[in-house]
């Protein structure tokens, strides 16, 4: 550990020597310095200008859905009024049990579990509301 500090620490004062003095190394490392430094400090602000660009197009989609909607306010209304009037009939779903599904979801199993559909047998089907495909 104190040969590794010893050695940095060598580099560093060869290179405030060679910067102090008129040389032509020095100046070209203390140019190169400040060329790292600007270029860093470039991109660490355009990064930060990305960013604060990227946390506002939350409102850059409702002042466009404000700018489409801004001539259609008063047709709105009367539509919404209409909506409210017409009773909500729920649909009725057909609970039925389908044979055929029932078939080729046992025929599928039967398949890649590689056993006899007798073997098998499907007493309920439940639909899951997540895809994860």
């Amino acid at each position: 550990m104190k040969k590794k500090l010893v050695a940095c620490m060598a580099v560093i004062m060869s290179v405030l020597a060679l910067s102090g003095c008129d040389s032509q190394l020095g100046s070209k490392l203390a140019r190169a310095g400040m060329n790292t430094v600007m270029g860093m400090g470039t991109v660490f602000v355009i990064l930060i200008f990305i960013a604060f660009i990227i946390s506002r197009f939350k409102y850059i989609a409702r002042l466009e859905t404000w700018i489409k909607n801004r001539g259609q306010k008063n047709e709105v209304q009367p539509v919404l009024q209409e909506a409210a009037a017409e009773e909500v009939v729920p649909e009725e779903k057909d609970m039925t049990d389908d044979l055929a599904l029932v078939a080729v979801i046992t025929a599928a199993l039967a398949a890649s579990l590689e056993i006899s559909p007798d073997k098998l047998v499907v007493r309920s089907i439940r639909r899951k509301n997540t895809n994860r495909w």
